[in-house]
């Protein structure tokens, strides 16, 4: 599976990349402060991929030590900037910028929208929003580093439609995609024991309105223009193609349904990469429960009692990931009582445990819009369109081939695994999690794709060339099967699969492939009255150079140079 694991300490790229969740935790807890009884609550977002506001290069030197207050912070202008020419861990965060030429490489290439016929139509550039533009920087080779050539980055894309809204209204889409460059340097070693990695990679689309004055809610363009997000109306269809350096690799996943994904040679360094999906609807959902009725719930206090004890995984850091009102941390339990309001942020714990604790307080909601000067929360009625990728940290040699993108996995679950399926038992297996019911009482129903190199499917079970047949079940959390509608197809060199209208709370999709029989193409019929050609007769002949001897087969063959016939 691919996950991102960042370290145990607080980093600063942990405080960025939490800051998108810790805005609503301030908004939420402010208000909470106002009530007679203190909760506990968590959330989960889908909106948790994140927005940039800005690209930006920063960092740390760690002086030796692993307290953050001991550690000099640092902001960089570029990889050339004095300060930064010695640095302990530089993270480089670039929104990409749109492709102008031909040449142009880790860009965005073009952006479709489905107009009012269903057709995909090509949008065209419209501006950039305001950001520091960051140079591109070629790394050079180190011990345990190749050269790495990396891109430029600038501010966000927003693009316009020939068409209008149904109101009439002129139709906008920004269009965010993020690569994260992250580089160490240990202390005490020379500088060519440096390394850098691509670490991080995100994309996403959503409509906006522009507006000529007013309060910038979200950001601005370099024209002075505001940029403000509007909802999907549900029935959109995103095509996005970048442009991208051939080092990214592993999977990608997402918040879509009815996903397409390619992946074709640009150049010997260079890769188009086109994601196409329609939007989808993911409930957001927030569970609060008073204090003072955590003991009458047996599965919640335990699960908050082993957090205050031993901490998250049990590392030992009782309170880590959590936050009082106030800012402060409880690190027991007899604590977290009487602290006021305590907020679980969701991006810090296996979410999948952290949910069955809180399932049966969930409900869906819509966070506010936001922008907290790092990230960016979109206005939104919780339909989506994003993706993102990570490296792969599992074990598995099928999946953890660095030499190409292995393929896509999107769902509409609340809770997901944020990789490929894992491989057990001769199936591959795939978590999600959700409630059962919409906000007006409906059955939510799941949707789930996944699209995979036909190579590395054959890799997992030691598959030939030969066709794959592949079934596709929902396992509920009991062990019963469900009645979904599932799709199989493979085409140029992916296979995909889809499965749509299971139910929650936390189904198992389960994927098992077979071999087919080989196909042997057939002989192609002799035209009538054609004569069959009599080929040569082939010769083989053995030459010889000191000890070396070859065989050379022919209607009249040859040694070559230096060789003598035997």
């Amino acid at each position: 599976m691919i996950r991102l694991r960042l370290p145990v300490v607080a980093t600063l790229s942990v405080v960025l990349a939490s800051s998108l969740l810790l805005g609503v935790l301030v908004q939420s807890t402010q208000a909470s402060a106002q009530e007679t009884v203190s909760t506990v609550s968590t959330n989960f977002q889908a909106n948790d991929f994140g927005l940039w506001s800005n690209s930006s290069l920063y960092g740390q030197i760690y002086n030796g030590s692993t307290e953050l207050a001991k550690w000099t912070q640092l902001w960089c202008t570029g990889w050339d900037d004095p300060t930064c020419a010695n640095y302990s861990q530089l993270y480089e965060d670039l929104i990409l910028r749109t492709c102008k030429v031909d040449s142009d490489r880790s860009c965005i290439d073009s952006l479709q929208v489905n107009d009012s016929t269903g057709q995909l139509e090509k949008l065209v550039y419209y501006g950039e929003s305001k950001s520091k533009i960051i140079a591109p920087f070629t790394f050079k080779a180190t011990k345990l580093t190749p050269e790495t050539k990396i891109p430029g980055g600038g501010g966000m894309s927003i693009w316009k439609s020939v068409t209008a809204n149904s109101d009439g209204t002129p139709r906008y889409f920004a269009s965010h995609v993020l690569l994260r460059y992250r580089s160490t340097c240990p202390e005490g070693h020379p500088r060519s024991d440096c390394t850098i990695e691509l670490s991080d990679f995100k994309g996403s689309v959503y409509p906006v309105k522009i507006e000529s004055a007013g309060v910038c809610r979200e950001f601005a363009l370099v024209s002075g223009e505001c940029v403000n997000s509007v909802n999907f109306a549900g029935s959109e269809r995103v095509g996005l193609t970048l442009r991208l350096d051939k080092n990214l690799t592993g999977w990608i996943f997402g918040r879509m349904q009815n996903a397409d994904f390619s992946v074709d040679p640009l150049d010997p360094e260079n890769n188009k990469i086109r994601v196409e999906g329609d939007v989808t609807l993911v409930p957001e959902l927030k569970a609060s429960v008073p204090k003072v009725d955590v003991a009458k719930d047996a599965v919640l206090e335990k699960y908050l009692k082993d957090f205050y004890t031993v901490g998250l995984s049990g590392n030992g850091n009782p309170g880590g990931g959590s936050t009082n009102w106030g800012g402060s941390i409880s690190r027991n339990y007899a604590d977290f009582l009487t602290a006021p309001n305590t907020e679980l942020i969701s991006a810090n714990f296996d979410k999948f445990k952290l949910f069955s604790a809180f399932e049966k307080y969930l409900v869906p909601f819509s966070p506010a819009a936001n922008n907290n000067g790092v990230n960016i929360l979109r206005e939104t009625n919780s339909i989506f369109w994003n993706f993102a990728a990570n490296t792969y940290t599992g074990s598995n040699a099928c999946s953890a081939d660095k030499t190409k993108l292995h393929g896509l996995v999107v769902t509409n679950a609340p809770i997901y695994e944020q990789g490929p399926p894992a491989f057990i038992d001769g199936s591959l297996n795939y978590r999600v999690a959700g409630i059962h019911t919409n906000v007006d009482g409906s059955l939510f129903k799941g949707r789930y794709t996944y699209i995979v190199r036909s190579d590395t499917a054959r890799c997992y079970y030691g598959f030939s060339s030969a066709p794959i047949e592949a079934k596709v079940e929902v396992v509920s959390a009991d062990n019963s099967s469900q009645v979904a509608t599932v799709l199989v197809s493979e085409r140029d060199g992916f296979i995909k699969l889809q499965a749509d209208n299971f139910t929650f709370s936390s189904p198992t999709i389960r994927i098992k492939l077979a071999q087919g029989a080989a196909i042997t193409p057939p002989k192609p019929a002799q035209p009538a009255g054609a004569v069959a050609t009599q080929l040569p007769k082939q010769i083989t002949i053995t030459c010889i150079k000191g000890k070396t001897v070859k065989k050379v087969l022919g209607a009249n063959p040859k040694c070559p140079a230096g060789f003598k016939k035997k």
